[in-house]
């Protein structure tokens, strides 16, 4: 059982942090996450700790993540995690039999549990974290559960498998964005034919299901062409930018399938594009009309008195919690959770002493509202800061003589209509 005390207490500690990390989550199909029945949320694994916190964060429903088993072995670790809604699942290499064994068989009770009231579980498909923008063989973890439950609930349970892509712009920065993209939910009940007649060509079924989702959607840099595959998914983001607040945005299509099997004209078009940007000292995002986050900047401006100490704190704060998680975690595939993590623990202890503090010159409703202002006033500044190189470029592009600017706006629409 999880104690929903802390886990709220951390959900909206991550807020804040969340906040100020990430520029923008953009949803694809968000139809396809079905409502009112059980979902096993199949996903792939860019970012380690950092993709279960979105998604906790964003599916409006009671999400139970499943993680490596090993983490669980400790009494303390195994209590926190629980508590954030995360269930132990043990591969051959995280513990030795008889320990993996009876921790999938405790897991297993409490999925069907879970399921039987219509909850979601997420797993990671690819069964570990790589930070890069690839594709690793799938695990048959997702078709194994799928089998269990229908198998434990008599072929009855209206289990539905929702393959996703999840997508970040980069990794180990700050202000990245977030594309999350659901596929078609896979109605389980509708092969329960398959799965009396032949078990493993049901979980083959589901894993290649899934497999077709991630080919399709996950932006996958290797091979040739690299820098323009990267160039391209960047260049979609700027396309389909909205300077919105809201988390919900409608439909945000990234060609992923062009970008992947880009050919040499495309890329050819990428190179001159890239070339003639650098030339003149610009980015795609001038160009392509998202720069400046005029909204975040009112905000500040219009919260500059209570704002700005406590984005001078957070400005003191932010250095040291970056130099102590990268001297301390080499792997980048952890620093983004780390640093969100010490980011929920400062934040925690930050508002905590700006409500002291106010509490001597307000009381009641000024103390919240200033305190309010004041947060969210800072998170603002920091997306000030974070877009004062893109406005600096902004008016260099203004600069531009007209025959230039119409030059650019015109590669750039090319390269555009060939991926969409």
């Amino acid at each position: 059982m999880t104690n929903e005390w802390l886990f709220h207490i951390c959900r909206n500690g991550l807020r804040l942090p969340l906040g100020i990390y990430l520029r923008k989550i953009h949803f694809e199909n968000v139809h396809n996450f079905t409502k009112d029945v059980p979902v096993l949320i199949a996903c792939n694994h860019p970012n380690s700790f950092l993709d279960g916190v979105i998604f906790e964060h964003i599916s409006g429903r009671r999400v139970y993540t499943l993680a490596r088993g090993d983490a669980f072995l400790k009494p303390v670790a195994n209590y926190m995690l629980r508590s954030m809604r995360i269930l132990p699942i043990f591969r051959a290499t995280d513990a030795d039999s008889k320990i993996a064994r009876k921790g999938n068989a405790e897991t297993m009770d409490e999925l069907y549990e879970r399921f039987s009231l219509k909850h979601c579980i997420l797993i990671f498909t690819e069964g570990i974290a790589y930070p890069e923008k690839a594709l690793r063989r799938l695990k048959k973890g997702t078709g194994n559960i799928a089998l269990e439950m229908l198998k434990r609930s008599d072929y009855t349970m209206d289990l539905h498998v929702v393959p996703t892509a999840l997508n970040y712009t980069a990794f180990g920065k700050q202000m990245q964005t977030v594309h999350v993209s659901y596929g078609e939910p896979i109605r389980l009940l509708d092969y329960v034919d398959l799965l009396k007649e032949d078990e493993k060509a049901f979980t083959d079924m589901v894993t290649e299901k899934v497999q077709v989702k991630f080919e399709s959607d996950v932006v996958i840099t290797k091979g040739d062409h690299t820098e323009e595959k990267e160039f391209v998914h960047d260049l979609m983001v700027n396309e389909n930018y909205r300077p919105l607040t809201h988390k919900y945005l409608g439909p945000w299509k990234l060609s992923i399938e062009k970008a992947n099997s880009m050919d040499e004209t495309l890329a050819n078009k990428v190179k001159s594009y890239q070339a003639v940007l650098e030339n003149h000292k610009v980015l795609d995002s001038n160009v392509g009309g998202r720069s400046f986050d005029f909204i975040s900047t009112l905000v500040a401006i219009f919260t500059f008195g209570i704002s700005f100490p406590i984005y001078l704190v957070w400005s003191l704060l932010l250095p040291g919690i970056k130099a102590f998680v990268e001297s301390k975690f080499k792997g980048i595939v952890f620093r983004d959770s780390v640093k969100i993590g010490f980011g929920m623990i400062a934040g925690m202890l930050l508002t905590l002493c700006v409500f002291i503090t106010l509490s001597f010159w307000f009381s009641g409703f000024l103390l919240l509202l200033a305190g309010v202002l004041g947060i969210y006033g800072a998170i603002c500044w920091f997306r000030v800061k974070e877009s004062l190189p893109h406005l600096r470029n902004e008016l260099r592009w203004y600069s531009l003589a007209d025959d230039v600017r119409n030059d650019l706006e015109k590669l750039r629409a090319d390269i555009v209509a060939a991926i969409t």
